[in-house]
């Protein structure tokens, strides 16, 4: 057999036939193939329809069997507040920030951290007060529920009371009828420190409902009495281990502890000043008090030694450092009587019976130098004290029989 060259004119005519039936067959039998695969398509779910649009983000695709999820990337977006810009400082005291102390039982700054480094700080401190210039009213902002609501003030000195009715949304499940602040104001008057009371009601008759909720009735407790609980002295002494004291039938105050506000434009070398201030004074006091013991018992070594002189010294030295007690009391009476010094004895004596009128002790003293005034009469009156709290005391009878034995001879 003779083969054919391609190259020859009747094998090249041969090849392009061959070529040209091929594509003419081919779109055909392409055709048939896709519908035969959209058909099988439709019977499996799991196959994505992966578009040519698509394949750019092949990478933020994901199989696994037989599915296909997309991964959508959450970025964290922190929540962030603005405040309201700062008042003018013509007519206001600017921005206070309620702010948290260390020590809820310190009755001053000394040794708090309040955890503040320049005014900046404050902006993590969302909800403020804002007083006015004169101290006679202001509002609480609260940033963070989009509200104002009224504060009342009351400055008298350097003392500044604060006070806030309750106001509140929903249905009232709390007692809380009003807060109170009573504040001295420090730090060259950018930091308010003091204590804090919160007074509760439980009758439905101090409340009233509001348009969101329910807030205090003003007339239940009125602004005039709501202030005097701030005076009162039980209130003054409570502590966070005493807290409450009923102020009336369904009413009482409790001391919740020391409180901060500071104004957004606060110092911190004014409130380092203080801080400095106070523990200055603190070491100046624990000193008065190591020199009134050092005085007290430097006098009574001097009268184990009948130095009544040097002893009378020492005690009056404790007792102008400040030293308050009736043992003080007792020994510089004692001394002043060693010396000739009746008068000042007797004085000391009555500081002891006003606190003690059962100290015999005292009264025998009275009475031994009311008889070397020869002021018989005063002197039976003691005795006769003595009788009255003890009458088995046979020595002041047997001195009370004296003297007025003495008396009717002076008399006769």
């Amino acid at each position: 057999m003779r083969r054919t060259s391609a190259d020859s004119p009747h094998g090249i005519a041969r090849l392009l036939a061959l070529l040209l039936g091929l594509l003419l067959v081919a779109p055909a039998a392409l055709a048939q193939d896709e519908e035969e695969g959209e058909e099988e398509d439709e019977g499996d779910e799991g196959n994505p329809d992966i578009k040519r649009s698509d394949e750019d983000d092949v990478d933020d695709w994901s199989f696994e069997g037989e599915t296909v999820k997309e991964e959508v990337k959450k970025e964290e977006k922190k929540e962030t507040r603005k405040l309201e810009p700062e008042p003018a400082r013509n007519g206001s005291s600017g921005n206070w920030y309620e702010v948290s102390v260390d020590c809820a039982s310190c009755e001053n700054l000394l040794g708090q951290e309040l955890g503040i480094e320049d005014s900046q700080v404050m902006r993590e401190y969302f909800d403020y007060i804002q007083i006015d210039s004169k101290r006679r009213g202001g509002k609480f902002v609260f940033t963070s529920i989009s509200e104002n609501r009224p504060l009342g003030v009351s400055e008298k000195g350097k003392r500044v009371l604060i006070w806030q009715y309750v106001i509140d949304t929903g249905t009232r499940l709390t007692d809380t009828y009003a807060t109170i602040w009573d504040m001295q104001i420090k730090a060259d008057g950018g930091l308010l420190y003091g204590r804090k009371y919160e007074v509760q009601a439980w009758t439905a008759d101090a409340y009233e409902d509001w348009d969101r909720g329910y807030q205090s009735k003003q007339s239940f407790i009125p602004v005039g009495k709501l202030n005097t609980y701030a005076n009162l002295a039980p209130v003054k002494a409570l502590t966070t281990e005493e807290p409450r004291f009923q102020v009336g039938d369904n009413a009482r105050i409790s001391f919740v502890g020391y409180s901060a506000f500071v104004r957004s434009d606060v110092s911190k070398a004014a409130i380092g000043k203080e801080q400095q201030e106070l523990k200055a004074a603190a070491e100046a006091e624990a000193k008065r008090m190591r020199d009134q013991k050092e005085y007290f018992e430097k006098g009574e070594r001097q009268l184990d030694d009948r130095d009544y002189e040097g002893a009378k010294t020492s005690f009056t030295q404790a007792r102008a450092l400040g030293l308050k007690s009736l043992d003080l009391a007792y020994n510089l009476g004692y001394t002043f009587y060693k010396v000739g010094d009746y008068d000042a004895a007797k004085a000391e004596y009555r500081i002891i019976l006003d606190a003690d009128p059962r100290d015999t002790e005292v009264r025998y003293n009275l009475a031994r130098i009311h008889e070397k005034e020869k002021n018989f009469d005063e002197a039976i009156k003691e005795y006769q004290a003595i009788l009255k709290f003890n009458p088995d005391d046979s020595s002041a009878r047997d001195r009370l029989e004296l003297l007025k034995a003495a008396r009717e001879m002076i008399g006769g």
